[in-house]
């Protein structure tokens, strides 16, 4: 493994990120390294799209935040915690499918090596979106929000962020090829 690339490690902040804020992420053990520094003038345009493209997914993603909810709300108020649980778990649900949509505009990459970033990350983000969708639909068809219905979501939502860990760890041994992590120099969205 070569490091961590610019853009690769824009994706693990945000898989990580939206973990975390869903309060069930699982620890995954490791360092980032620092990848290599690039003297290369100027990557493709189209390479330069593309990775920006990229990185742009991974920001919508961080900047659209994760879904939390109080147990002790589901006590106090079951009809107002049945919303507010089923709203947060919708948005999560949205925001998974409109980063899934834009990663499957991303295919075919201008370079097929490319490609393989975009199904790795892929694969785990529509199974993790499946069980938010689920806990959803759970919550949805309840009369009321119940402990039991609650730990049902729980558990589901638990379910995902360990999904999406797998991504963070499927990540770690995945590399952009060159010319990819050299645009990301160039590319706006991968600043920072």
């Amino acid at each position: 493994m070569a490091g961590y690339k610019s853009p690769v490690k824009r994706w693990l902040m945000a898989v990580v990120l939206v973990g975390l804020v869903t309060g069930c992420a699982v620890p995954v053990a490791g360092q980032p390294a620092p990848g290599p520094t690039s003297s290369a003038a100027g990557a493709e345009p189209e390479v330069v799209r593309w990775v920006n493209n990229f990185c742009g997914v991974a920001k919508y993603m961080v900047a659209s935040g994760g879904v939390s909810f109080d147990q002790t709300q589901a006590q106090a108020d079951p009809v107002q915690a049945k919303k507010s649980v089923s709203d947060s778990l919708g948005r999560v649900v949205d925001v998974l499918n409109v980063v899934l949509h834009d990663l499957d505009e991303l295919t075919p990459a201008p370079v097929p090596a490319a490609d393989t970033a975009v199904e790795v990350i892929s694969e785990p983000l529509t199974r993790a979106r499946d069980k938010f969708a689920s806990a959803k639909s759970a919550v949805d068809a309840a009369p009321e929000m119940t402990v039991d219905l609650f730990s049902t979501v729980i558990q589901d939502m638990t379910e995902a962020v360990t999904v999406m860990n797998e991504a963070v760890e499927k990540m770690a041994v995945v590399s952009l090829p060159d010319e990819f992590r050299d645009a990301a120099d160039q590319a706006e969205n991968c600043a920072g």
